[in-house]
């Protein structure tokens, strides 16, 4: 077989499981700020960014031109993740094979690589992680060849992918520091590492002003506050099965006996350069993990640490392609890429484990104003016990949170509940429905002037419509809720954040 084949295979393999059926999905909460700023003019979004995200803004200008191209919809925004995506399983492959300089080893790499259920997942959102993964692993693959060879072209090479990691995402620091320390340490007498690595030190000093202005808004700020030992614990299982799956435990248990297995083949089996490769990029993610979990640890979360996916993968690859272990190694290859697949079918067929379609929200909404509406009356929408702008004002034109007390010409209010179901609930960051609050609609809501007219459910969404015989003016303290949350266990529901409440939001033209 020719020597490229089987990487095109692997490559084509990650590529159909990255794309496969991608607009099913719809925007999430983090998603919907990348749409609205691609949706403003080029000069209006960079000037947005600094309010309303926390990384560069390298991602965003690629999305806003490729979104002039193939539009704003789910499957053609997503997209462009799933190709950075499949895009960076290639490169990993080029940067394994310099690295340990096995090829059996690259391939097993490239197989991990295609198959990794958090891959596939950071490549179907619409946001920057899935490109910091791929310039991480440029950067990776230009470290190998200046380590070996510190010319000033080379090194030119692995300063310019730093960069762009950079731009791309704050946490690109991760990779980039243990190499850049690594490169110093082996090729301190050469003057091309110096001016490389102030190459890398200028594009820093230049980020430093819009990450400090970011940190300023507080929009990381929910990360200190949860809990980082829970944090720290889901690392592990998020690398190796992704953020949802049936058999959760039992698969858990088989992939970390399998990482066990390829850690003991590493030591015992590995000879020469692929040990020293292996050890070295394992190495590499060892120091970038405890840059994060140190310094860090204000906004320590799984998914920044996706730079470092690749290098402890590499590690692994070298144990399972050891020479004398061939037939355990292809086994233990195959077992996990298996349970990679089985992790991604699981969410590609089981909509709680998906991040939550609003367009449904929204077309059950119907068009406002309705008929015999005038274009004057206004209808609330309460999303229950979820607090925030949540991503319906992108399939809802005219949709705005409600800022002010009382609002006029009201003639309908529908409340929406995010219906509880098992794995509904609890710290989940990650965009699937776990992260809602669960609770139930109440039979009625004694609202002044409003009575029930419709009652529906929209997969795990329940909506409750109340209307009024004619334009009323209304107090959003007058628009009650239920007194009692349970969760679904049937125990009282206690918000874990003080300040939590309904987003109120209200469409009116």
């Amino acid at each position: 077989m020719l020597p490229r084949v089987p990487v095109v295979l692997l490559t084509a393999l990650g590529a159909f499981l990255r794309f496969f059926y991608i607009g099913h999905q719809g925007f999430w909460y983090d998603e919907s700020y990348t749409v609205f700023l691609v949706k403003h003019g080029s000069g209006t979004m960079l000037g947005l960014i600094p309010q309303l995200e926390s990384t560069p803004p390298l991602y965003y200008l690629i999305t806003w031109a490729w979104a002039r191209i193939f539009g704003f919809s789910p499957a053609a925004l997503k997209s462009l993740s799933a190709l950075f995506g499949t895009l960076t399983i290639p490169v990993a492959y080029a940067a394994t094979r310099k690295l340990l300089e096995s090829r059996r080893a690259a391939l097993i790499l490239t197989a991990l690589v295609a198959c990794n259920p958090l891959l596939i997942w950071y490549s179907q959102e619409t946001r920057a992680y899935e490109l910091m993964v791929l310039t991480c692993a440029l950067t990776l693959w230009a470290f190998a060849y200046a380590l070996e060879d510190p010319r000033p072209k080379l090194m030119a090479l692995w300063a310019l992918a730093c960069a762009v990691a950079l731009v791309t995402h704050y946490y690109a620091v991760i990779a980039v520091v243990p190499e850049a320390v690594w490169l110093l340490y082996r090729h301190r007498r050469a003057r091309a590492v110096y001016g490389a690595l102030a190459a890398v030190a200028a594009t820093g000093f230049a980020l430093l002003p819009l990450a400090l202005t970011q940190n300023r808004t507080g929009n990381n700020s929910w990360i200190a506050n949860s809990s980082y030992l829970l944090r720290l614990r889901q690392v592990p299982g998020l690398f190796l099965l992704g953020p949802q799956t049936h058999l959760h435990t039992l698969l858990e248990l088989l992939a970390l006996a399998t990482v066990a297995l390829a850690s003991v083949l590493v030591v015992r089996e590995a000879r020469g350069r692929e040990r020293r490769g292996a050890f070295l990029a394992g190495g590499l993610a060892l120091a970038g993990f405890l840059i994060a979990a140190g310094p860090g640890y204000n906004t320590f979360l799984g998914r920044n640490l996706l730079p470092l996916l690749l290098p402890a993968a590499i590690f692994l690859a070298a144990g399972l392609g050891a020479a004398r272990r061939r037939l355990l190694g292809l086994g233990a290859t195959a077992l996990l890429c298996a349970i990679g697949v089985t992790a991604v079918l699981s969410v590609d067929t089981t909509y709680a484990f998906q991040r939550p379609n609003w367009a449904l929200v929204a077309a059950a909404f119907g068009r406002w104003p309705a008929a015999g509406q005038s274009r004057r009356d206004g209808r609330i929408i309460v999303v229950q016990y979820n607090p925030g702008i949540l991503p319906l004002d992108l399939y809802l034109p005219d949709l705005r949170y409600a800022k002010q007390s009382t609002l006029r010409r009201i003639t309908e209010i529908d409340v929406v509940a995010a219906l509880p179901h098992s794995g509904l609930g609890g710290f989940c960051w990650w965009g699937s429905e776990c992260n809602l609050v669960p609770s139930r609609l109440d039979r009625h809501y004694k609202t002044p002037g409003f009575h029930v007219v419709a009652r529906r459910r929209v997969h795990n969404f329940g909506i409750l419509e109340l209307r009024a015989k004619r334009p009323m003016t209304v107090r959003l303290r007058q628009v009650a809720v239920p007194v009692r949350r349970r969760a679904p266990d049937g125990r009282l529901y206690v918000p874990t954040h003080a300040q939590l409440h309904d987003a109120m939001l209200v469409q009116q033209a």
